[in-house]
């Protein structure tokens, strides 16, 4: 009976293992809630590039050089990057000569923030990139407010991925250009994964006219799409960053100084701390 007992015991033992590797690593903390995943991302913040061992003249390559030849001739655009992280994109956009733009990078962990703060100023690229806390399922800006919108290998870890996919299209400009990534050979994620089929049903949905899905990494592609309807580009000079008020949910928010944003209506501040990062989410 002894036998029995202890091969019961190692079987629930692996069982709940296994589930908790799958909704802590595997899936990334994703159907623990919000929460868990800002947790993990804070947790992991400051190993988080040695694990995914980016390489930035790859970057560049892949992903910062595509994406210009994708909207030449124009050369300033304004840039959203959706769950930044440490920065990859902005980090390699301003390594080309010919980038003249300005990327407004925007993650609900705080501590992957800093991260991308000390790699920013490292650059010397501070007043090319703005930083914002604040969730991507909401986007704190009006329609058709950027000329580009990404995100990177980050839809299946947030928790509401179709809702979300709807904002960056929302929040792009009419022939406006966006990038974002669809994991492939990943484990069971139900609800969290589309099909190359589905995404590109789903983009037209949102308003997508045209989209092109490509080979980038062993887990993901690179899916381009392009915003239906035509406009003109926004462009930085002057820069003037769409932010919307978190009070009044009407007016936009403008920059008083380094340290204050403030609504010209309600006279709502938001602050930047002392790592540059505007503390958008907290906020409200």
């Amino acid at each position: 009976m002894f036998v029995v007992y202890l091969i019961l015991f190692l079987i629930l033992t692996s069982l709940i293992y296994g589930l908790v590797w799958w909704l802590i690593f595997e899936t990334e903390g994703v159907y623990l809630g919000r929460g868990a995943v800002i947790w993990l991302y804070d947790l992991y913040a400051k190993r988080y590039d040695a694990i995914k061992e980016n390489d930035e003249e790859m970057e560049i390559a892949l992903i910062a050089r595509p994406l210009m030849s994708q909207i030449a001739p124009q050369t300033d655009p304004l840039v959203l990057d959706v769950a930044l992280g440490t920065g990859r994109m902005p980090i390699a956009l301003t390594q080309l000569p010919y980038f003249e733009g300005h990327v407004v990078g925007l993650d609900l962990s705080l501590k992957m923030l800093e991260i991308a703060s000390e790699k920013v100023k490292a650059a010397g690229i501070e007043e090319r990139v703005t930083l914002i806390h604040e969730s991507a399922e909401k986007l704190p800006f009006p329609e058709n407010s950027f000329d580009v919108v990404t995100c990177m290998e980050a839809l299946e870890f947030i928790p509401h991925p179709e809702g979300t996919l709807a904002e960056l299209v929302r929040v792009l400009r009419p022939s406006g250009l966006l990038l974002i990534t669809n994991r492939q050979n990943a484990p069971l994620m139900p609800g969290k994964i589309w099909s190359e089929d589905e995404l590109a049903t789903l983009l037209e949905k949102f308003g997508i006219e045209f989209t092109e899905i490509e080979a980038w990494q062993l887990d993901y592609k690179k899916v381009w799409g392009q915003k239906a309807g035509e406009s003109e580009s926004i462009g930085t000079n002057p820069l003037n960053i769409p932010l919307i008020c978190p009070k009044c949910n009407q007016s936009q928010l403008k920059r008083v100084n380094n340290t204050v944003w403030q609504c010209s209506s309600c006279d709502e501040q938001v602050s930047v701390n002392q790592n540059g990062i505007l503390e958008y989410f907290p906020a409200k």
